[in-house]
């Protein structure tokens, strides 16, 4: 169906409401706006629905909230999965209580329990919740660090891990047959028996497992800590967590802690970004700190800025991982070590190796994204392992097996750990990461994004990557290849001997080359967006030869991927 007739039947459907005919009468002129609200369905992959909040196919709005959530429905009566009920979380986006009312009302309009937080929730409160009420699935209405603009739908699996490629081809199957007329509304949902709120039983028995699993350390009284959750859902859980811990110098952003999803005082709500620290970085002119903490609207990413005798120094997400994965391996029981487990992804950090190799530690790799880190956490029992740390240089981290994703207010709790550990010493945590890099290499990171404006470009990429698959080059500026890893077949080639060996992970368009220096290269194309990720690191024995390596692969790997999009 084109994109007008798409509109028009949308106009003239009983089903649609009042309010959203409206909206959408606004825009009959605007072929330009309608072509792009419905020129298709809001479509669902792994990382649920993300999209636009507005009235239209390709729009986020209670209609494609409804027909996903009736799509999980029928996933979950399929599988005879149903009695075990799902649970539901949101963030201070426009419209999110609004949708978690709405997927609410759907499934128990199935005759499916839902247990629904009764106020804004960090998504990894969603997944520990999951697993305290054992139910089927979890909902979390958020777009994570997204322009405020957007909102989004993710589901999580009964391991509170959020759903694979084959979880979510089932359920994004199921809604690409559905219609509007096809999904069931309960009218009052709220008077049902099936309807159950959440609240602070569920939030301080989390609380209670947070402090089980970070070390038991005294050294709390003097660190100062300024945190902002970007006006997202950290603002309540991460002052408290730190609060009981022990930490009595915790100051906020006040004008960031309000929930909202405009988030007026930022342009983008990323920890990730430096301008999101601002506010911050003006209050600690006036109420010195020792660091400053920031969350995302979620709470799922944190990002950490370290005051280096008057200058502000950001870590980046490698940084923080190795800071981290370092301290508690180092506070783990030494009777415990020989089983424990590190889990990061193949772009993350491999200075974590060396780490974990002096404490007789065991580290894994897996695709890029925390519900891999998820699913292998499940499989560690097994083995007669357990997971001790997991994490993605976007700044993710989990410690525990409280929960399958990636939290915020853990990791926020641990870094202001290892800051008021080591303040105690003498030292910031730059000056830690400093010795770990004297001890250990000068471990560089970098990131280029190439976008591509025109479906042209696009296509040029896609050949360019089809050429660098068949054709691998032996060389990257300076450094000689040795190993290059095609995670699409599963299939590592050793240059040196010519030799493949299979990759025993998922099969994901990634490739990735590992010189003979261990500089490793990845290129990762989006599955969204037209664009294509670049990830570089690189070891050396002082800053000065590794900043100098990084940028000779990085020019040289720039000039490879220009030509290759000219020819």
């Amino acid at each position: 169906m084109e994109a007008r007739q798409r509109y028009l039947a949308w106009l003239e459907d009983p089903l649609v409401d009042g309010d959203a005919k409206a909206e959408l009468r606004d825009i009959v002129h605007h072929e330009q706006e309608i072509e792009d609200r419905f020129f298709k369905w809001l479509e669902f992959g792994t990382g649920g629905l993300r999209g636009t909040v507005g009235i239209g196919s390709n729009r986020m709005n209670v209609y494609t909230v409804r027909l996903v959530t009736q799509a999980l429905a029928n996933y979950l009566k399929d599988r005879g999965r149903a009695e075990g009920g799902v649970a539901i979380a949101y963030d201070s986006r426009r419209m999110s209580r609004e949708f978690t009312e709405t997927a609410a009302g759907v499934l128990v309009a199935n005759r499916i329990p839902v247990y629904v937080f009764s106020d804004l929730a960090p998504t990894p409160l969603l997944s520990f919740a999951v697993r305290h009420c054992q139910a089927s699935a979890g909902i979390v209405i958020t777009a994570s660090h997204n322009p405020p603009e957007y909102n989004g739908y993710k589901v999580y699996n009964e391991h509170g891990n959020q759903i694979l490629t084959a979880e979510a081809m089932a359920i994004g199957s199921q809604m690409a047959g559905l219609g509007l007329e096809s999904v069931l509304v309960e009218p009052s949902p709220k008077d049902s028996p099936l309807w159950n709120w959440l609240g602070e039983d569920v939030i301080q028995l989390y609380y209670q497992r947070v402090l089980e699993i970070a070390p038991q350390i005294h050294e709390t009284k003097e660190l100062r800590v300024l945190y902002t959750p970007l006006h997202g859902t950290g603002g309540r859980f991460v002052p408290e967590i730190l609060n009981l811990a022990g930490f009595s110098h915790v100051s906020t952003v006040a004008r960031q802690m309000v929930p909202d999803g405009r988030f007026p005082t930022v342009k983008f709500p990323n920890p990730e970004d430096p301008k999101a620290f601002q506010l911050a970085f003006d209050q600690a002119k006036k109420e010195p700190c020792d660091l400053i903490i920031a969350t995302d609207p979620d709470a799922d990413r944190m990002g950490v800025a370290v005051d280096q005798r008057g200058e502000w120094v950001l870590l980046n997400g490698n940084q923080v991982g190795v800071l981290l994965t370092d301290f508690l391996l180092a506070h783990l029981d030494p009777k415990e070590r020989n089983r424990s487990v590190v889990i990061k992804t193949i772009v993350t950090t491999d200075m974590v190796q060396p780490i974990a190799a002096k404490y007789g530690a065991e580290v894994r790799e897996t695709l890029t994204g925390f519900k891999y880190i998820g699913t292998l956490m499940d499989h560690l029992p097994q083995e007669n392992k357990f997971f001790v740390f997991g994490f993605e240089e976007s700044y993710g981290y989990l410690a525990g097996t409280h929960v399958r994703d990636k939290d915020a207010v853990i990791a926020s709790l641990l870094v202001a750990q290892v800051a008021a550990y080591y303040k105690t010493r003498g030292l910031t945590l730059v000056d830690r990461l400093q010795e770990l890099f004297t001890e250990y290499g000068y471990y560089l990171q970098d990131l280029v994004s190439y976008s591509f404006a025109t479906s042209l470009e696009a296509e040029r990429s896609r050949e360019f990557i089809k050429r660098l698959e068949t054709q691998p080059f032996t060389h990257i500026g300076p450094e000689r290849v040795a190993l290059v890893s095609n995670y699409a077949t599963s299939l590592r080639l050793d240059l040196r001997s010519m030799q493949e060996t299979p990759i025993a992970l998922p099969k994901e368009g990634v490739l990735q080359w590992i010189t003979d220096s261990q500089s490793k290269i990845t290129l990762r194309p989006s599955g969204t967006e037209p664009k294509i990720k670049l990830y570089l690191e690189v070891r050396g024995q002082s800053h000065g030869e590794a900043q100098s390596r990084l940028s000779a692969i990085k020019s040289a790997f720039d000039d490879m991927v220009q030509a290759g999009l000219e020819a």
